[in-house]
């Protein structure tokens, strides 16, 4: 990757590199957020929090970490709408949108970074075939969600290293091909909350899970 550039002042307030941004500077991030700053103040469930005094550190935010995580976007003329391309591509862009919604601020490094998954599936019917389809079904929805997958685990053993994984953060999300694939019955919700008490979730393509950690949504995928 070729070394950024940084640019000596904020393009719209004009504060130099280790300067603080204006208060109404449309550039400016909100360092509990990550998101821009003007935004926190329209937003009415985040208007009158403490955004933070950011400063211009020479780069656009957001910018370098979606040229790392690879999304960049282009508009395609013949389709009229944007679609996803390699940073590479002359005329992309960063994919702000897909950085806000999938990745994850973190407030101490000042920075996004990619949710980190580990895979589980409880053992199965059909050996190690049916498994590593259902490792599939779950690292194909990871690559859509931008999550960076750090293991895959399998059985009661494998969810014992799973917990150790959200436990030691390692990961901070179990991801599940299917709610089947969780566990059974009562197990499941035990799983839930065991996996939330160490501040972690637990998702996938077949399985959604309000802030209650009752399962709301599930479907056959990878059954």
């Amino acid at each position: 990757m070729d070394e950024e550039v940084l640019r000596g002042s904020c393009p719209a307030c004009e504060a130099g590199i280790g300067g603080m941004h204006a208060d109404d500077c449309d550039v400016a991030e909100c360092l509990a957020t990550g998101r821009k700053r003007l935004w926190c103040r329209a937003l009415a469930d985040s208007a009158g929090h403490d955004c933070g005094q950011a400063d211009w550190t020479g780069r656009w935010p957001g910018h370098r970490e979606c040229r790392e995580f690879g999304w960049h976007i282009q508009w395609d003329q013949e389709a009229s709408r944007w679609v996803p391309c390699s940073p590479d591509v002359e005329g992309s862009g960063p994919n702000l949108t897909r950085l806000y919604e999938q990745a994850r601020w973190d407030t101490d490094r000042r920075r996004w970074v990619r949710r980190r998954g580990v895979l589980f599936a409880r053992a199965v019917r059909g050996g190690r075939a049916t498994v590593e389809e259902l490792a599939k079904v779950a690292a194909r929805w990871c690559d859509e969600q931008g999550i960076e997958v750090v293991a895959s685990r399998v059985g009661p053993r494998g969810w014992r290293e799973t917990v150790a994984d959200v436990e030691d953060g390692a990961a901070e999300l179990v991801v599940v091909p299917s709610v089947e694939r969780l566990g059974f019955g009562k197990q499941v919700f035990e799983r839930i909350a065991a996996v939330r008490r160490l501040g972690g979730d637990v998702a996938g393509p077949g399985l959604h899970v309000d802030e209650a950690g009752r399962v709301v949504e599930t479907t056959t995928a990878g059954t």
